[in-house]
C-alpha cells in the first residue's frame, strides 16, 4: 500500500488508538444503536429500550473485539435529549470504558447531550458527532463551554464534492454556511482529539472526493479520519429499486430455478436480495479502510459480523503492507498478529 510522509497523529480513547500510518493500528469501527425504528427501542422520547436485547448486542461486539482486535466504538442516535441521558446512563452501566459518539441530527437534542455528559462526568468519553456547515451558535457555545474534547469534523461542502471543495470546508472561512472554517471551530471550541470526516455522499454526486478525500486528510493534516460509507449504499436509488422489483421480475414464474440454481450459495431469492445489498454495504468500507480510513461508522449495530471480518481482513493486508514499507505495527492485538 503506501505511507504517508506526513507524521501521523494518534489519538488514544481510554486505550483504544485511532490514526497513524495505515497498518499500524486496527481499523475502529462505528456501531450505530438506537437509529430510527430499530426495534430495541420502545420509546424514542423517554428512550425506554430493551435493555437485555440492546446489551446482547454490544457484548457480541466486544466479543468480536476480543476475536479479531478491532474495536468498536458505541454510535448512539437520538433526536430528543431525555433519550439520549437515558442511553448514556445505560451504556455506562454495562460499559464504563469504552467510547461513544453523540449523534443526532436536532441541534437542540445534540446541545442536551453535551451538557448532560459534563454534568455525568462522560465528557471524557464522548465524541461529539458532528461539527459541520450546519452547527448553530447556540451549540458552538455549549461545545465550547463543555468538556467535552473530541469530535467528529466533517468535510462536506454541499456547494463541491471534490477533494478541494471538501478542504476548503475544513480550511477556508465563509464555506458551507460559517462564516470560519470547521477545523478552527473545533479549535476555538477546545477540540484537541478531532477526528475528520471525509463526508460520504451518493454515487455520482462526489462519492468519489469522498474516497479520495481519505488521502487528503492523511497527507495534509495526519489527521484520523473516516466517514459513514455504507450511506453510498443506502442512497444509491438504482440497487433498491432493482432489489425490490427488478430481480422479482427476472424469476417471475421461474421461483422454482431460482431456488435451483442459487439455494447452495444465498438461500434462495431472498438471499440473492441480501446479498445484492450486503455486497456493495461491505464493499465501499473495504475501499475506504484500504485507502487509510481509521474509523468506519457502519451502521447500524445488526451488521457487526460481517463488519468485524472485513475490518480484519483489511488491517492484515495493510499490516503487512506496513511492515514491507518499513513500518511496525503497533498493537499486539492487531489482527496481522491474532488471525494468521
Amino acid at each position: 500500500m503506501f505511507r504517508f510522509d506526513k507524521e501521523q497523529t494518534v489519538l488514544d480513547f481510554n486505550g483504544i488508538k485511532i490514526g497513524g500510518q495505515p497498518g499500524e493500528h486496527p481499523r475502529v469501527l462505528g456501531a450505530s444503536i438506537f437509529y430510527n425504528k430499530q426495534e430495541i427501542v420502545l420509546d424514542e422520547h423517554t428512550g425506554k429500550i430493551d435493555k437485555e436485547k440492546a446489551e446482547a448486542l454490544w457484548n457480541r461486539t466486544q466479543e468480536l473485539y476480543d476475536l479479531t482486535g478491532n474495536p468498536f466504538f458505541c454510535q448512539i442516535i437520538s433526536e430528543h435529549g431525555e433519550a439520549f441521558e437515558n442511553y448514556f446512563q445505560w451504556f455506562d452501566s454495562i460499559d464504563n470504558r469504552t467510547p461513544f459518539l453523540m449523534d443526532s441530527s436536532d441541534p437542540a437534542a445534540l446541545a442536551h447531550a453535551t451538557k448532560f455528559v459534563d454534568e455525568v462526568g462522560l465528557s471524557d468519553r464522548a465524541i461529539y458527532n458532528s461539527i459541520n456547515g450546519s452547527i448553530t451558535p447556540e451549540n458552538i457555545e455549549t461545545l465550547k463551554n463543555s468538556n467535552v474534547n473530541s469530535a467528529i469534523v466533517l468535510a462536506f461542502n454541499p456547494g463541491d464534492g471534490t477533494v478541494v471543495g471538501k478542504e476548503k470546508v475544513l480550511n477556508e472561512g465563509g464555506v458551507a454556511g460559517q462564516e470560519k472554517s470547521m477545523k478552527q471551530i473545533a479549535e476555538d471550541c477546545g477540540i484537541t482529539r478531532p477526528i475528520l470526516d471525509t463526508a460520504a455522499t451518493p454515487l455520482g454526486l462526489g462519492s468519489a472526493g469522498s474516497f479520495r478525500h481519505i488521502l487528503a486528510c492523511k497527507a495534509i493534516h495526519g489527521l484520523p479520519c473516516g466517514g459513514a460509507y455504507h450511506n453510498m449504499t443506502v442512497s444509491w436509488t438504482w440497487l433498491k429499486r432493482w432489489r425490490k422489483n427488478g430481480l422479482a421480475q427476472i424469476y417471475e414464474g421461474k421461483e422454482a430455478l431460482a431456488e435451483q440454481m442459487f439455494h447452495h450459495y444465498f438461500g434462495g431469492i431472498d438471499g440473492i436480495r441480501q446479498a445484492a445489498w450486503s455486497s456493495p454495504d461491505i464493499g465501499c468500507n473495504i475501499i475506504a479502510m484500504t485507502l487509510g480510513a481509521d474509523l468506519i461508522m457502519y451502521g447500524p449495530i445488526e451488521s457487526m459480523e460481517p463488519m468485524a471480518t472485513t475490518a480484519a481482513f483489511c488491517d492484515i493486508v495493510l499490516g503487512e503492507a506496513c511492515k514491507e514499507l518499513g513500518g511496525e505495527i503497533q498493537e499486539e492485538n492487531h489482527p496481522f498478529y491474532r488471525m494468521i
